[in-house]
């Protein structure tokens, strides 16, 4: 018994230590900076996958850009220079408006104004598109990658993260599970059950009236024995539930607002709306109920 109750805490304290790299990892402000601007980078192309617009996200990537480079000196570099350029020329083109200098004056990247037809001082309609905001989030990672900043190893590669995590946490409840439960009673329990619900059946289809009384005299019995049954399927939550929640907890506040994974199409769901992306939720759920499925055929044979 304490060996089972050993697993989940060792999971709890490799997540508590996990969780505490990460918190070092993310320490520096321009880290953090530019893991926003791509949190908010994806978030716009979520809403324009979902039918929605993209530019408040956009305002608020451009403002994260501006904080990223403020402290930068690009004279020496000119390959930061283009790259710079063709940032601010993204946002613009997504955008429909132009950078403004310190005194709100909208100009070119070299410092000249500009009008549209109308002397307005715009630069042209926005034009949002997926394709667009992809290749701005690109030019932005290359930009970073110049500058040596990145986003920690858990954000840079969570598909696979989280994956990890999902069939390892299904291994070790599939594990307690197949430790803790009852399966030889479980089985004769299940094959008592499935016996007495066919026969019911074949007395209701042939009307067996004096068969059906006495089947339905033995129901209390078959009631008894499926509560059983339930009472074997939850004991194991006894030992994993509470780390269980703590880990799941904390996954949950690191990987909040990041997506993980793209969905190829977009998927109209009922109550739930346009499916997308899969954030930290969804993509462990497919992956935890996934390979708890295999797991427990391979490892328990139910």
């Amino acid at each position: 018994m304490r060996r089972i109750l050993i697993c989940p805490m060792i999971a709890a304290l490799l997540l508590a230590s996990f969780a505490t790299i990460v918190g070092a990892e993310e320490a520096g402000n321009e880290q953090e900076t530019y893991k926003k601007l791509l949190q908010t980078i994806d978030s716009s192309i979520a809403s324009l996958r979902q039918g929605g617009s993209a530019s408040g996200g956009l305002s608020q990537a451009q403002t994260f850009y501006n904080n990223l480079v403020e402290n930068e000196n690009f004279d020496n570099r000119p390959e930061l220079i283009e790259i710079d350029n063709r940032i601010n020329q993204d946002f613009i083109s997504l955008l429909g408006e132009p950078f403004t200098d310190s005194n709100g004056n909208g100009r070119y990247d070299e410092g000249e104004p500009f009008d549209d037809l109308n002397g307005n001082g715009v630069w042209d309609q926005p034009s949002e598109t997926e394709e667009g905001i992809r290749d701005l989030r690109s030019d932005i990672s290359l930009m970073a990658s110049e500058l040596g900043i990145g986003v920690p190893f858990i954000y840079e590669n969570a598909l696979f993260v989280i994956l990890g995590i999902g069939v390892f946490v299904s291994l070790l409840i599939t594990l307690i599970t197949r430790r803790v439960v009852n399966w030889e009673r479980m089985r004769q329990i299940k094959a008592e059950v499935s016996a007495f619900q066919k026969e019911l059946r074949d007395a209701r289809s042939k009307r067996d009236t004096k068969r059906m009384y006495k089947l339905q005299q033995d129901q209390k019995r078959i009631l008894s024995l499926q509560g059983q049954m339930m009472k074997e399927n939850f004991k194991p939550m006894i030992f994993y539930i509470v780390p269980y929640f703590i880990f799941w907890f904390i996954l949950q506040g690191i990987y909040s607002g990041w997506v993980v994974a793209w969905l190829p199409f977009r998927l109209d769901l009922p109550f739930f709306g346009t499916w997308v992306s899969c954030g930290f939720l969804s993509w462990y759920l497919l992956t935890y109920f996934g390979f708890s499925q295999i797991w427990r055929k391979m490892l328990i044979r139910e």
